[in-house]
């Protein structure tokens, strides 16, 4: 595949696709998560509204929750649908974890070798860095950035000073409309608030609350949370969420070190289809060793 033309072309102005959540079924599952349409199903129809764009995208980001509790052979099924997506649109295609994701299956079954304790990793396009961390921790639905990830996103960003950064990960930071998510979000937001002080940061991206929301905290840092690609979680009763049928995605419009964000809704269902008793909705007290 041959980018380095669109490259060039994007340099002032670049489209970002972010899915968040599709929680794809593993392979002979009968029942589907909190959902009543085939995932997958909902998937195509998105690939399918990018192709109805009036622009290709420079990248599309999957942020996590990709196959929900799969195996190795459904990390392979979306590793075929992801190089389809590459060819198709001629673009960068990223995927991270989310903590119903399988680390073990996803690295057998997506990657072509093991990259350790967390997958993060970063690309450029123009004047711009991405990166894509790792927040996922077995057996949490909160979210932690380990000690040595953060280190190695603190060195790379002191070494491309001039370079705007723009972050994704599963897990939202801390915010004004996180308040009912504690038990759920990043538990070490004031950690990667540290590194990013001082750095010339575009925005992050997340997802994982399966709700859209957008808010500024720490060094005027822009924080957006991608609505959900397979179902919608309405969270303001804070001990009793509510479930949907839904499917969206994001664009994300990057031009000049400004920052658009649109979001697409292709379905939302009335219907109450599902419920989540939460007890404590605040922060986890105990956390993981190395955390």
């Amino acid at each position: 595949m041959n980018l380095q033309g669109r490259e060039v072309i994007s340099m002032q102005r670049l489209h970002v696709i972010q899915i968040s959540d599709p929680h794809l079924t593993p392979h002979g599952q009968v029942s589907v998560h909190h959902q009543q349409i085939d995932p997958w199903v909902k998937l195509a129809t998105i690939i399918d509204d990018i192709r109805q764009l009036p622009f290709q995208p420079d990248l599309i980001v999957f942020t996590g929750d990709l196959i929900h509790d799969g195996g190795a052979d459904d990390y392979q099924r979306l590793h075929a649908v992801i190089h389809t997506m590459k060819s198709e649109f001629n673009c960068h295609v990223r995927v991270i974890l989310g903590n119903h994701d399988c680390r073990e299956a996803f690295y057998e079954g997506y990657l072509p070798a093991d990259p350790g304790p967390y997958y993060a990793n970063r690309m450029r396009l123009g004047n711009n860095d991405f990166y894509f961390l790792d927040s996922k921790v077995s057996g949490y639905e909160a979210g932690w950035l380990a000690p040595e990830q953060l280190k190695w996103l603190g060195k790379h960003l002191r070494q491309a000073p001039t370079k705007r950064a723009f972050l994704f990960l599963h897990h939202p930071l801390d915010g004004p409309t996180m308040t009912n998510m504690h038990y759920a979000i990043l538990q070490n937001t004031p950690a990667l608030l540290s590194v990013l002080r001082g750095h010339n940061v575009g925005g992050v991206f997340t997802g994982h609350v399966h709700f859209s929301t957008s808010y500024v905290i720490g060094d005027h840092v822009l924080n957006v949370v991608a609505g959900s690609a397979s179902y919608d979680v309405n969270c303001i009763n804070p001990h009793q969420h509510r479930i949907r049928e839904s499917s969206r995605y994001q664009i994300i419009t990057i031009d000049h070190g400004q920052v658009g964000i649109v979001e697409r809704q292709l379905l939302q269902g009335s219907a109450i289809i599902d419920q989540l008793s939460i007890g404590s909705t605040r922060f986890i007290g105990k956390r993981p060793t190395g955390y």
